[in-house]
């Protein structure tokens, strides 16, 4: 007796654990493997500033099983990139000392760049100050006790037999490109769930890893907004984060 292939594809979907993980990190780019340690320097705010928005490139890596159409599931496309990094911009134009705040394509940073590479983006785009955003996003889906009903046809369509878990990490670390001093960081994170038939895993986990990074970039937001209020208060006490930390001035930019 034949078994019919696409049974044999359903059988595989609810016979173990799928894991695929994308993640992107600030601090692998800032400080590669090898890399000699940069100490933060004093900082001097030159007002408005000029501010530049970036992910952090490379560090992706997945792991899946043998069905190779899950390995994309939380791919963060350039498209989802680039709104993102738009209004993270937008947010910080909204301050009175920001004098502009753009976006940087992905071309422009590369693995381990680290800050001599922000120092060719500070001389090519003008700006004093960069926003690196990283992200990590882990998909698991494992089976549960129903999925015996897989060796059944109705099992296999209708019971929800594999348990989804999509959770969602974003940071945003501001640095000030001349001093090479972290000035503040916020973060955004989303956590979703739920059951599934093995038909409709693979929907349900694209959409939560598209819903989870939305979640975790309003959080973001609201976050990035506070950790930017909270560092105007700052500034006033002439450390960057208080005591034992960097000393900061604020100067008005002399235009000429």
């Amino acid at each position: 007796m034949k078994i019919i292939p696409w049974l044999v594809l359903l059988l595989c979907v609810g016979c173990g654990t799928l894991e695929v993980r994308k993640s992107s990190s600030a601090v692998d780019y800032l400080f590669p493997e090898g890399a000699p340690a940069s100490t933060p320097r004093d900082v001097t705010l030159r007002l408005p500033v000029r501010v530049g928005v970036a992910f952090a490139p490379g560090g992706e890596s997945s792991r899946y099983d043998a069905l190779s159409q899950f390995s994309d599931v939380t791919a963060l496309s350039e498209m989802e990139r680039q709104s993102i990094l738009e209004r993270v911009a937008e947010a910080v134009t909204r301050l009175d000392q920001v004098q502009k705040a753009q976006t940087i394509p992905g071309q422009y940073l590369h693995e381990g760049g680290s800050f001599d590479e922000l120092d060719q983006l500070a001389h090519t785009f003008g700006i004093d100050l960069i926003v690196l955003l990283s992200y990590d996003q882990l998909q698991f889906s494992h089976t549960n006790n129903w999925s015996l009903t897989y060796m059944t046809l109705v099992g296999a369509w209708f019971v929800e037999g594999e348990d989804n878990q999509t959770q969602t990490f974003i940071e945003a670390m501001v640095y000030d490109i001349p001093s090479r001093t972290l000035l503040f960081r916020a973060t955004g994170s989303s956590q979703l769930g739920g059951s599934a038939t093995p038909l409709d895993t693979m929907p349900e986990l694209l959409r939560d890893a598209t819903a989870g990074l939305a979640q975790s970039t309003e959080e973001l937001l609201v976050n990035l907004g506070d950790a930017l209020a909270a560092f105007e208060q700052q500034i006033s006490s002439g450390t960057v984060r208080g005591p034992g930390t960097p000393a900061i001035e604020v100067v008005e930019r002399n235009e000429r």
